[in-house]
């Protein structure tokens, strides 16, 4: 496997594929395209079929599809039908295509570090007389960042500012600037005099006509750019200093994947190659949607075609994989602006609580709170900035926020039972807004441990596993930072939690856990792949955490696609429903990661081998889900952060089995292989302010390290000392290899 990772081919194709998602992506906008070469993508989206083509900037759809054409005489072509060859990468998109009378090659490129998308055909002649050539370019207006689906502005201002083409609406607006410009620019079908235009604004169409000389060739380039309104206001130089670069998009572009990639650990599985591929498609995959759109927002989007914005739920569950590449500026940076909107007061039109921290954030800002759960992640990923990279005084920063957050959890406690009680904001949000206005968009949300429609309130079980970590995060940063009294605090309340929890929610007729518990306590009794998230974190014995895998398993919650939502057996169940029936990657990830925890190291693998075939056959991309009854995407982003990062973190945390205690210098590595594997490498490991290589043999654990000062490497129950700069050996215990 190359590790190149920007260098490598996602997609090659010699005839179109309307229906393959292809996504150009940079850290201030992307160009959603498809397997034509045109930047257009219809997509079934909540039983429908909706077009998602076009391009993004800062969390902003921009446009709705943009589609080129090409006309010579009286044959107009597309480039759909044109299509010689397709070429995908993460940052840029190469098309080739042919006429009768010319040779097209189109390239798309998202421009480094700009809220921008450059595209460029160039023409090349294959006629022996001279060619009258026209290029039409056509899109229609969005502005509109993704909140609802399909939703978007009606009353757009149109206007020229010098030799750009500004449209704008509600605080959002884009501008076109073209090489050569346009002779003629028209709107709604009919032309437009370059006066200001204010109203319904539909396909806008600029023209370029040419000609070619025998042999000759000729291009044009249009740069589309916008986001938030002031962005265009602040660098009205954007499009015409982008279009004078246009020559080094593609290397520029290159240049920024390969020194991100380059910082990262490499993976090498020999037995497995197919695996070893997968680790690199989904560390770029997580690269691809990387977002720094404004100087307010920084973090992750949450994935492609809707939710093109900052998630703080889906942040978190993608966080620890940003970590474990080696990305702790980027982690860093992002908890710092998820914790800057931290709710300091009771906000019911956001469904905010003090404490809380939000659910959404888009440029602008625009954002929303209204989760029983985001919260509640945030604690343990403050505690894994510290233990990775043992800077203990990184912490002081969010020393407060947590404490908050912990406030938070604590005021909902139910004390007839002990538990956090979740959901019912979302309903409080409604009731506020009710007398603001007349119209509502969306579905009933009744809980929110997942933001979907699906009815867990009360006592979700995956919440009180969130509530334990939580205190437990707390009570790990409290030590380290010199504050007993809140370490034992929360200390104390972690070990009742874990008293009740183990009283609770045991479920003996099914071997699992109960789904919830009602609000006087009584169970809820259902089977879904949440409860795997209590594995291992010391709330259950190590008998019953077998025995949750082993139910995971059946075939019931197990497909050979993935894990269900919802037991086949639930007269719930139904297998196009999103939480109630649906396969997940990250449930899938969960009963991987819960697999290889309790030793089932085949059963764990062949988790993790469903989500590389997975990865691997979508061309580097993870869907967000498929049906509970096929293994066919419904309903579904082509890209979901929490499809990706969870499998990046299972095969750290869990297959190689590393557990880093940057404070004290230890380094605890288990690795969990199956039996018939022989060797296995990692590289270039970030840890303590150095680097670990690994490689591993069923014989021998080799440990090099290049850090600052000597470290402890512990793997069973040897300990190894390795000095910076040094290479060390410990044995292996065979009988700990595989299940």
């Amino acid at each position: 496997m190359s590790d190149a990772g920007s260098d490598e081919i996602l997609v090659a194709l010699d005839r179109p594929d309307p229906g393959r998602p292809i996504l150009v992506s940079g850290l201030a906008a992307a160009a959603l395209f498809d397997g034509s070469g045109e930047a257009v993508l219809s997509r079934e989206t909540r039983g429908g079929v909706l077009a998602w083509g076009g391009v993004y900037g800062q969390g902003v759809r921009l446009t709705s599809p943009w589609h080129l054409r090409v006309v010579i005489g009286t044959n107009v072509y597309s480039l759909s039908a044109t299509l010689g060859h397709l070429e995908a990468r993460r940052w840029r998109l190469e098309t080739r295509h042919t006429t009768p009378e010319v040779e097209i090659v189109q390239e798309v490129v998202v421009l480094p570090g700009e809220p921008a998308v450059g595209r460029r055909l160039v023409l090349a002649s294959r006629a022996a007389a001279p060619l009258e050539v026209v290029i039409e370019s056509e899109f229609a207006p969005f502005l509109a960042p993704v909140l609802v689906e399909g939703v978007k502005p009606y009353r757009y201002e149109l206007r020229r500012r010098g030799p750009s083409l500004e449209l704008r609406s509600h605080g959002f607006g884009l501008r076109l600037d073209a090489d050569p410009p346009p002779e003629r620019v028209a709107v709604n079908g009919a032309p437009w005099d370059g006066r200001d235009l204010t109203g319904e604004v539909g396909p806008v169409t600029t023209s370029h006509r040419m000609v070619l000389p025998p042999g000759g060739a000729t291009s044009v380039a249009w740069v589309v750019a916008g986001g938030v309104e002031r962005t265009l206001e602040g660098d009205p130089d954007l499009g015409s200093r982008a279009l004078a670069a246009r020559a080094d998009w593609a290397s520029a572009a290159a240049q920024e994947w390969r020194l991100w990639t380059s910082g990262t650990p490499t993976l090498r599985f020999p037995d497995d190659p197919r695996l070893e591929a997968a680790y690199g498609r989904a560390r770029s995959a997580l690269r691809a949607l990387y977002t720094a759109p404004d100087g307010e927002i920084l973090g992750l989007v949450a994935g492609y075609p809707w939710y093109a914005a900052l998630w703080c739920r889906d942040l978190a569950w993608m966080l620890p994989s940003v970590l474990w590449l080696g990305d702790e500026a980027w982690f860093e940076s992002s908890l710092r602006c998820v914790f800057r909107f931290q709710a300091g007061a009771h906000l019911p039109l956001l469904g905010a609580e003090v404490g809380e921290l939000p659910m959404q954030i888009s440029p602008g800002p625009v954002f929303l709170y209204g989760t029983s759960d985001t919260t509640l992640y945030y604690p343990d990923l403050v505690r894994r900035l510290v233990d990775h990279t043992g800077r203990v005084e990184s912490a002081a920063p969010f020393l407060d926020p947590v404490a908050r957050a912990l406030a938070w959890a604590r005021a909902k406690v139910r004390p007839e039972t002990g538990f956090v009680h979740n959901g019912g904001e979302v309903l409080e949000l409604r009731d506020a807004a009710a007398a603001l206005s007349t119209t509502r968009y969306g579905f009933d949300a009744l809980d929110t441990t997942i933001w979907d429609s699906t009815d867990r309130r009360d006592h979700a079980v995956d919440i009180q596993v969130l509530f334990y970590r939580a205190l437990a995060a707390h009570a790990r940063l409290s030590r380290l930072t010199g504050r007993p009294e809140a370490a034992a605090d929360a200390g104390r309340d972690a070990d009742a939690l874990r008293d009740r929890f183990r009283r609770a929610y045991p479920w003996a007729a099914e071997a699992y856990l109960y789904d919830s518990l009602g609000a006087t306590g009584a169970p809820v009794a259902r089977v879904r792949p949440n409860a795997l998230r209590a594995v291992a974190t010391g709330l259950l014995s190590p008998e019953v955490d077998r025995t949750l895998v082993d139910r995971v398993a059946r075939e019931d919650l197990t497909t050979p696609w993935g894990v269900r939502t919802l037991s086949r057996r639930d007269l719930a169940y139904d297998p196009a429903a999103y939480h109630d029936g649906q396969v997940w990657t990250i449930a899938t990830a969960w009963a991987a990661e819960a697999a290889l925890a309790v030793g089932e190291v085949d059963r764990g693998v062949g988790y993790l081998r469903t989500i590389a075939d997975r990865i691997l056959d979508e061309d580097g991309l993870a869907n967000e889900c498929y049906r509970g009854d096929r293994g066919t995407p419904f309903n579904s982003c082509f890209l979901l952060g929490f499809s990706v990062a969870p499998f990046l973190t299972v095969l750290f945390e869990q297959l190689w089995g590393i557990r880093p205690s940057a404070p004290e210098g230890i380094l605890q590595v288990e690795p969990r292989f199956p039996h018939a594997w022989r060797d296995a490498s990692l590289t270039g490991l970030h840890f303590a302010g150095g680097r670990v290589a690994l490689r591993w043999t069923p014989d021998r654990l080799t440990v090099g390290w290049d850090g600052p000062r000597p470290i402890l490497v512990r793997s069973g129950t040897r300990e190894l000392a390795v000095a910076p700069g040094a290479t060390a050996t410990v044995p292996t215990d065979p009988a700990r290899q595989g299940s």
